[in-house]
């Protein structure tokens, strides 16, 4: 046994050591680090929640149109309701403003990005999901999971958790709202309408966002008027 240590046990290290390195300096990257929030949300979800709780996890649905989709982060369904997540892996410190609840700001050193509030972009995730399984979007409660580091300077806003809280949020839901049968139908529902296609579906929906997003700025640098009232906005420091 002490051969056999002496012999694996150095090089295991090493690999250990080489695979801590290659992952701190991977977070670096906006891709990787939104990947690996979505793998610790998905992680704890589907070890804390028991036999009771159905996890979908990174769900493509067709959107209102035939060539738009909507990819949800994580929905969680049992009899104590349906639950839709989206997961966040900011990094620095985020700045929440009352009167423009739609966008956060985000200081990462002496850089500042503005970043819609995602509570927001959750809202669409849960008009998805009614026109996939039927279900009022009163009764689809939204969620924001924080999975990153970032601390919010005025303390973090109804409806965004950690990880840990909102595992311990969807347990809290104790009083049935829907039957076994109900479940088993808006499951069905789910896996039936889910976007087929892996990775190229996930790669064409992320290049849909990125055209939207192109034609929404370049409308928005073509209007004077919406540009100086943006410029004119006003953050607390």
């Amino acid at each position: 046994m002490a051969d056999f240590l002496w012999i694996y046990a150095p090089p295991v290290a090493l690999m250990l050591l080489v695979g801590a390195v290659a992952h701190t300096l991977l977070l670096a990257r906006p891709a990787y680090r939104g990947w690996w929030g979505e793998y610790k949300v998905n992680f704890m979800l589907k070890v804390c929640l028991s036999g009771e709780y159905r996890v979908f996890s990174n769900a493509l649905y067709r959107g209102q149109t035939d060539d738009e989709t909507t990819q949800i982060d994580h929905i969680v369904v049992s009899r104590y309701g349906l639950f839709v997540i989206e997961t966040k892996c900011f990094r620095g410190r985020i700045v929440t403003d009352p009167n423009a609840p739609d966008t956060w700001l985000q200081r990462v050193g002496r850089r500042k990005y503005k970043v819609r509030n995602p509570l927001l972009q959750n809202y669409a995730h849960v008009k998805a999901l009614h026109r996939v399984t039927g279900i009022h979007s009163q009764q689809i409660r939204s969620f924001v999971v924080m999975a990153g580091q970032a601390k919010f300077v005025y303390g973090m806003p109804e409806g965004v958790f950690s990880i840990w809280s909102v595992v311990r949020k969807i347990q809290a839901f104790r009083a049935p709202v829907f039957t076994a049968g109900h479940v088993s139908s808006i499951t069905k529902a789910l896996e039936r309408c889910r976007v087929k296609g892996g990775y190229w579906a996930a790669k064409r929906h992320v290049e849909l966002l990125k055209r939207k997003e192109a034609r929404r700025k370049s409308a928005a640098s073509s209007t004077p008027q919406e540009e100086c009232q943006e410029r004119s906005q006003q953050w607390p420091q």
